[in-house]
């Protein structure tokens, strides 16, 4: 019986394909549900895999094989993801074969049918990678092999595959499946991109597949909970509920402050020494809900609009490095103590940022002030439905995707590492350690947040935890290549200097002054909150659907990705500061270029864009004229 489903799982690929031929609208749910059924069952299941068979060298393997795709994606031929991802396939097929083998006739019924289940997503990723350039005989055979090595270790089991074998496919697996993520995540999306009823459907679809990785990760868990300690469902569900009710406030507070944050405007941030203006620019960032990839636009709109570079540096540094969400959900996941230190730091850092390498960059004549200083303030209603619409809609949308991965990082570390395990690095040098694992990612302050209280009990310091916090969200590759680009490689250079330095002898100094803590108290009576908990949960749960259903899966995620270097953006219509936001896919505005453009003035070269091509990460900046849903977004800038 068991054979019988497993291979019935493979053929239904073929199927599927003949139901959705024609069929618009069954083709983008299909869509939907297998983007985020893969990308799911990579990061919740087929890593921890390997994981639980080959130990903690699987997650090396996984990032090697993600940093060489990120590497030469744009030297390898196109073949080579779908050679790869055949590959990986025959090693999974193997390992789950023998996984099922050995439940035996006994086996839980829900088991087998969790392990079954999740090999249907796999063979529509297989059939529709395949299919295409071989056929449908290349694909069919091509699923037949595949089918084949899976019956064949589920009908021998342990006795045909070796140990050292099962560690190398385990280990070849977590490879595959770390240099395929970034692929599927940057995936074109296809016809979920062209109306709001189609990017619903597409979310129905992944909404499915959310459903059949929970059940999946129910039924049949890879990885075991630490004794005495909560399994990675359990951890994701805890901290979820302790930081539910913080988000729901901190997603209105954020958006109130920005409509009613007063009339900051660009001569504000133009006056007074080098040390005034980082001081102004910090103020101004930090309330903004910023990610490091979103606020890129921004910081080239103010310098453009003759911002000097201390105040630009200093809001560059300081809205994405802590935000109003990041800050409230930080009290009950790290506790009052860090989070006082991690916005003093985040300021400090700011500001040493803006005074010192702004010194470093000849100044420019400043452009004469746009008239805009008669420009009738909203009525209150308007602005608090601005307010809450900035909240609740843009700011989940750019940040709600980074709160998901890093619940779900913190909620799969929690049963890899046993409690305390990070204790055992030498005094003071996890704090550096952690500050150079921040520089080049691409972490959000509010996604940083969750993870970073794993760590903590798993025994990292507060000085280390401090120094990533600041780092991470601060810095990374694409904030240099910007920065590179407008300043040269001696600034950029310095950029990175002072704000990894900074954050290191802060670090330090944190350990020197406070204890080490435990973050949460990871217990098996804690994983259930009271209602008000359970409420918020639900709420934030509503308001998250709502922003992958009005932007289909693809979009959604792809708030995490950052724009191109070169990619343009306008500037502020206006001259408040207070209205800066920055838009993605969400926003309701056209984001695909009709025709080919070439550089205007003012901008730099950059290759011509092909019609029509869906760009969900085309940021563009908002100003004042956009209150009334009526702005036109100029594409000169």
């Amino acid at each position: 019986m068991t054979l019988s489903l497993s291979l019935a799982a493979w053929m239904l690929a073929p199927l599927v394909e003949w139901f959705v031929e024609g069929r618009r609208t069954a083709r983008v749910a299909v869509e939907g549900f297998l983007f985020v059924a893969l990308a799911g069952l990579v990061l919740v299941h087929i890593l921890p895999h390997g994981v639980a068979v080959a130990g903690p060298e699987a997650l090396g393997a996984a990032v090697l094989g993600g940093g060489l795709a990120l590497a030469s994606r744009r030297r390898l031929p196109a073949s080579a993801g779908g050679v790869l991802a055949i590959a990986g396939l025959v090693a999974h097929a193997a390992l789950e074969g023998r996984a099922l083998s050995l439940l035996g006739p006994q086996g839980d019924a829900l088991t087998v049918l969790a392990v079954v289940l999740h090999r249907l997503p796999l063979a529509l990723g297989l059939w529709w990678l395949v299919r295409p350039r071989t056929g449908v005989l290349g694909a069919s055979a091509l699923l037949a092999g595949v089918m084949l090595v899976g019956a064949v270790s589920l009908g021998w089991g342990g006795g045909v595959q070796a140990p050292g074998a099962l560690r190398a496919a385990a280990l070849f697996q977590s490879f595959t499946a770390g240099a395929l993520l970034p692929a599927l995540l940057r995936a074109r999306p296809g016809l979920e991109a062209q109306d709001a009823s189609q990017r619903l459907t597409a979310g129905l679809g992944a909404l499915a597949a959310v459903a059949l990785l929970v059940l999946i990760s129910h039924a049949h868990p890879v990885l075991g909970a630490q004794p005495g300690e909560l399994g990675a469902g359990a951890t994701f569900l805890s901290l979820s509920l302790e930081t539910a009710p913080a988000l729901l406030v901190a997603y209105v507070l954020s958006g109130l402050l920005q409509a009613f944050l007063g009339e900051a405007s660009l001569g504000w941030l133009r006056r007074g020494s080098s040390l005034s203006q980082a001081l102004r620019g910090s103020v101004v960032g930090m309330p903004l809900a910023l990610c490091s990839c979103g606020v890129l636009p921004v910081y080239r709109g103010l310098i453009r609009k003759g911002v000097p570079v201390a105040a630009a540096l200093s809001f560059l540094v300081a809205a994405p490095e802590l935000g109003v969400s990041a800050l409230i959900m930080s009290v009950p996941l790290i506790g009052w103590p860090l989070t006082l230190a991690r916005l003093g730091g985040a300021f400090a850092v700011a500001v040493l940022s803006g005074v010192i390498v702004g010194r470093l960059v000849p100044t420019s004549p400043t452009p004469a002030p746009s008239s805009s200083t008669g420009q009738a303030v909203p009525p209150l209603r308007q602005r608090i439905a601005h307010g809450l619409r900035e909240g609740l809609v843009e700011s989940v949308d750019h940040t709600a995707p980074w709160i998901l991965v890093g619940l779900g990082l913190a909620a799969l570390i929690e049963p890899l590492l046993q409690a305390q395990w990070l204790s055992r690095l030498p005094p003071g040098v996890d704090v550096p350690l952690f500050a150079l694992l921040g520089v080049p990612s691409f972490v959000c302050a509010s996604g940083a947040t969750p993870l970073v209280a794993v760590l903590l009990h798993k025994g990292m310091s507060p000085g280390a935890a401090l120094a990533f916090l600041l780092t991470g969200p601060a810095t990374n590759v694409t904030t240099f290549a910007v920065m590179a680009r407008l300043h040269g490689r001696k600034v950029t250079a310095a950029f990175a200097g002072v704000v990894a330095l900074s954050s290191v002898g802060m670090g330090l100094a944190l350990n020197a002054l406070l204890p080490a803590q435990t973050g949460l108290a990871h217990q098996p009576h804690e994983a259930h909150g009271g209602a008000l908990e359970w409420v918020g949960l639900i709420l934030l749960g509503a308001v998250f659907l709502a922003s992958l259903l009005r932007q289909g899966p693809h979009a959604f995620l792809a708030q995490m990705w950052p724009a191109s270097p070169g990619a343009e953006t306008s500037v502020p219509t206006g001259e408040r500061i207070s209205q800066l936001h920055v838009h993605g896919p969400a926003c309701g505005h056209v984001h695909h270029s009709p025709t080919p453009e070439a550089p205007g003035p003012g901008r730099a070269t950059s290759p011509l864009r092909a019609p029509l091509r869906w760009r969900p990460r085309r940021a563009h900046v908002h100003g004042p004229a956009c209150h009334s849903g009526a702005c036109r977004h100029s594409r000169d800038g």
